[in-house]
């Protein structure tokens, strides 16, 4: 399996997810003409791609969705509880299809396994992605869960048998703290249903790395104004000091590297 973010942050998100038969977008909350030449970067010219799913409805990860949809021709996934926010936003020619948290449905040779996590939106979800292929003996295990306030004892049992995890790494608590967002907004980030600190995300690799099979894991979704990438992956490569975990920044404006699992 091949992931690549397309762009991670609160100006937009978008990860691309390649297996031997599917194609997949998470989030569309860039432009059309971002996707399609990133996606081209990847797959070449007239890319196919088999589904949208959608973790909430905030525009950060929904505002090109329409467009994107119509271009590429495919569906748009997203959680019961989500899609009657997303339906104001198309224009009638796209498909729109809903899943329930922790139910599997499958997109070609993907099983899929949403999962609730805890945001201040309808119906958040997180995504483990697992590929069923006839060439591994073990199959590939990626996990993306960004905008979530905690990490709760749920969410890490579904991400402990994963072998890459894109996990936010929203803030740095003390840039925060002394930042200049208003107290009512600080308050929002930091709460059980804001944003996900650079600490709480080192945490909780390290608890994947002790008692998992994580081999690689990618920050997402890094604030412009409270935090700094190699602030983040500071923070979480001296968690994860002594093991194998290799972890990487997810840029917010561009695309990230391949990883392959």
């Amino acid at each position: 399996m091949r992931i690549v973010s397309l762009a991670s942050g609160s100006s937009g998100n978008c990860t691309l997810i390649v297996s031997e038969q599917a194609r997949l977008l998470i989030d569309a909350g860039i432009s059309r003409r971002q996707v399609l030449q990133r996606v081209e970067r990847v797959l070449g010219l007239l890319p196919r791609i088999d589904a949208i799913l959608l973790t909430h409805e905030h525009t950060d990860h929904t505002s090109g969705v329409s467009k994107i949809a119509r271009a590429l021709k495919c569906p748009i996934y997203t959680s019961e509880g989500t899609a009657p926010w997303i339906e104001p936003l198309l224009s009638g020619g796209e498909r729109l299809l809903s899943f329930k948290p922790g139910k599997v449905f499958q997109i070609r040779d993907l099983a899929i396994m949403p999962f609730r996590i805890p945001h201040d939106a309808a119906e958040p979800c997180g995504f483990v992605l697992e590929e069923d292929s006839l060439f591994q003996s073990i199959t590939a295990r990626v996990a993306i869960a960004t905008d979530l306030g905690t990490v709760t004892e749920e969410i890490r049992d579904r991400l402990v048998e994963c072998d890459l995890v894109m996990l936010e790494a929203n803030h740095d608590l003390e840039m925060l703290r002394n930042g200049s967002y208003p107290e009512d907004l600080k308050q929002r980030i930091l709460s059980d249903v804001g944003h996900l600190s650079n600490d709480a995300a080192a945490q909780t690799l390290h608890y994947l790395a002790q008692r998992g099979r994580l081999r690689a894991a990618v920050l997402m979704h890094l604030s412009k104004n409270n935090n700094r990438p190699m602030l983040a992956l500071k923070t979480v490569q001296e968690h994860l000091n002594g093991t194998d975990v290799s972890v990487a920044v997810a840029p917010r404006d561009r695309m990230s590297a391949v990883f392959t699992v």
